[in-house]
């Protein structure tokens, strides 16, 4: 029941109408009797400012940020954990007393939805797709697990720019997309929001996957582009994943009480089914 001492969580992106995480966090402060409640907002780009101001002035208690805001956020933001200001994107914000701070939870929630999978990461070679906010936190945290990053982009700047920011963490190249380079990788990451909408491109051209790769995409329940990975027969790896283990750590941040994993996984597992 929501009363007046409900504290409120929030999400931010564009497109939002897609997201689980009010389902699965709704879910989980039931079952541990928080009188917590998770809503999504859509939020343009234009209107970051004044939604991230409204944190404040509604005084809601912290927000997840997603697509396309996980960069842009952070100059309106008073301070930044360690591994938000090294990866230089937000997922999560806490409000503690007016004073917001940001957090990166998709690290985290990105290695270990692969180690869930049994997939180990020092010396794979992994190409990522995309440049943007859910890119450099999985640049970061491969490197930190010592995998080896080949990254291509459509726009080279970016691309050029997450080489130049995480050179000294390891091993990290720019590269154009052809059946060479795929020959040589190990992993491949969707990190684009690519699939989100039904009339999407695929940011990758399906020839070059060969059923040797694993095929992650950051994007769910499923893209076209995971449908043919596992048509060709990779080992696909969803958005899923990475979303639980995530929230789990955002879950935390906020009420500073462990997440039920396997409640907030089981809610996932029922709302797919359905789907």
């Amino acid at each position: 029941m929501i009363t007046g001492k409900t504290r409120i969580i929030g999400i931010f992106g564009d497109p939002i109408e897609h997201t689980l995480s009010p389902l699965i966090h709704n879910e989980a402060f039931q079952y541990l009797g928080l009188d917590y409640c998770y809503v999504a907002f859509h939020v343009k780009k234009d209107k970051l400012k004044e939604a991230v101001e409204g944190i404040r002035a509604l005084n809601i208690k912290g927000v997840n940020i997603t697509v396309p805001h996980k960069e842009t956020v952070i100059q309106y933001i008073d301070e930044l954990s360690e591994e938000a200001k090294d990866i230089g994107a937000v997922n999560t914000i806490l409000n503690k007393e007016g004073i917001l701070r940001g957090f990166n939870t998709d690290v985290n929630g990105f290695i270990l939805s692969l180690k869930e999978e049994g997939i180990s990461i020092k010396n794979k070679k992994f190409l990522i797709l995309g440049a943007g906010g859910a890119s450099k936190a999985i640049v970061y945290g491969i490197l930190k697990e010592g995998g080896k990053v080949y990254i291509y982009n459509r726009t080279l700047s970016k691309a050029i720019a997450i080489k130049e920011k995480f050179k000294d963490h390891g091993f990290i190249e720019i590269v154009e997309v052809d059946k060479s380079l795929t020959e040589n990788i190990d992993i491949i990451v969707n990190a684009t929001s690519l699939g989100l909408k039904k009339d999407d491109p695929m940011p990758l051209n399906p020839e070059l996957i060969k059923p040797k790769h694993v095929y992650c995409d950051i994007v769910y329940p499923e893209t076209p582009l995971m449908k043919e990975a596992e048509r060709i027969g990779c080992k696909v790896i969803g958005g899923i994943g990475m979303l639980l283990w995530q929230a789990a750590f955002a879950f935390k941040i906020w009420t500073e009480v462990e997440a039920p994993i396997d409640i907030m996984r089981k809610t996932l597992d029922r709302v797919l089914t359905k789907g």
